[in-house]
């Protein structure tokens, strides 16, 4: 059973997740997503399974016209430090040439146009429960994640779905920022 103070805690990080989206989206002039609380009940479901899994899988909504982003990050990261990291990847797309570009894919979904709904769930992972399975890390990984730490897997749906290969989808889509600050 999640306590009132846990509960409290995700109901924050789900007001921070969704303010650190629309922050961003209005950069690049699409407008705001709205928070969905069945999508993030779904999110919350599948980041205990993967968390149970101990490996990260992306789900089968997609066929249902939802998009995901899924990670794992250490536990201490807040909602915008996340939603920052995935962000980041702007820096590699190439907005000249729109369309799927190779490690852009999280910055593309956070910024789509036509997606107007999103959902988050996120499970923390002690790192005694990350030691046997296949989280165990022989090194830091790029996010910050290191052996001993404790873990959390964040799963963020959006419905409808961005990155879509459709011709003329990632022009229509995936906006230049409208301002640099």
């Amino acid at each position: 059973m999640i306590s009132p103070e846990q509960d409290d805690e995700d109901d924050s990080f789900e007001q921070q997740f969704l303010q650190a989206h629309n922050e961003y989206r209005k950069k690049h002039g699409v407008p705001e997503l709205t928070l969905n609380q069945e999508l993030s009940e779904q999110a919350k479901n599948w980041a205990e399974k993967l968390a149970t899994r101990q490996y990260m899988a992306y789900c089968e909504l997609n066929v249902l016209g939802i998009g995901e982003n899924i990670t794992f990050f250490p536990a201490h990261m807040k909602a915008q430090e996340i939603v920052d990291y995935w962000y980041n990847e702007h820096k590699k797309y190439e907005f000249e040439t729109p369309g799927w570009q190779t490690g852009t894919n999280y910055f593309t979904q956070i910024i789509w146009r036509s997606t107007k709904e999103i959902g988050v769930g996120r499970k923390i992972m002690p790192a005694a429960e990350c030691e046997n399975g296949s989280l165990k890390l022989a090194k830091p990984q790029q996010n910050g994640t290191t052996i001993g730490e404790d873990k959390q897997i964040v799963v963020a749906f959006y419905r409808p779905a961005g990155n879509s290969n459709r011709a003329g989808q990632f022009a229509l889509n995936v906006q230049k920022p409208i301002n640099n600050h």
